[in-house]
């Protein structure tokens, strides 16, 4: 009996242990974002004041929380309160903010973008406006993916030039003179011609 206990003893140090129980994910956690200027019209040159709302609805802390803003593409210059901006020049702008939630915490950022002056984006922009957007994301690291964002759009007035008005006056005074200087060559070139059918 004792080599038989001996080989049983030999043989559970040889064998591998059994497999942990796999790793099963977690849930992403549970965040809300929302934006919001406090307008719904803009001008070249204004300022957009951004409040950005971040809510955890978890009820578990969810540490480096990354909230990012991208600034609408006309902006010139931009702020972020306890944040970073990064980008330079129009189109490439965007806030940073980094934070810890807590269970069912709300984290409150401000920013601000001044516009520039806007052109279409192309040959046929949307007839009357085009818009100032902003876009804000909200990523927990190492996660690339977005788990929640949210925009606010504001409507900019047409860039393109009105049709000068004086154009159109121009091309009737142009064809009336046209008509005064030649149309009594051609009523004496009609009068002509009957008179020589006549004869």
């Amino acid at each position: 009996m004792r080599p038989a206990a001996a080989c049983a003893v030999l043989c559970a140090t040889a064998l591998p242990a059994p497999p942990a129980a796999a790793h099963v994910p977690q849930d992403p956690p549970a965040l809300s974002v929302s934006v919001t200027d406090g307008v719904d019209r803009a001008e070249p040159g204004q300022r957009l004041d951004y409040r950005i709302t971040v809510h955890n609805l978890g009820p578990d802390e969810v540490p480096g929380v990354r909230v990012e803003q991208e600034m609408p593409a006309t902006t010139v210059s931009a702020t972020a309160t306890d944040g970073t901006v990064e980008g330079e020049g129009p189109g490439e702008q965007r806030a940073v903010w980094h934070v810890d939630l807590p269970a069912h915490d709300i984290a409150v950022f401000t920013s601000t973008a001044v516009l520039g002056d806007h052109r279409p984006a192309g040959p046929n922009p949307a007839p009357g406006t085009l818009r100032a957007a902003t876009t804000v994301c909200v990523y927990v690291a190492p996660s690339a993916a977005p788990l929640a964002c949210s925009g606010d759009l504001d409507e900019l007035p047409d860039s393109r030039p009105e049709p000068e008005r004086g154009s159109g006056q121009m091309g009737w005074m142009v064809t009336a003179l046209a008509c005064a200087l030649f149309a009594p060559g051609v009523v004496r070139a009609v009068r002509r011609g009957k008179a020589r059918r006549s004869g």
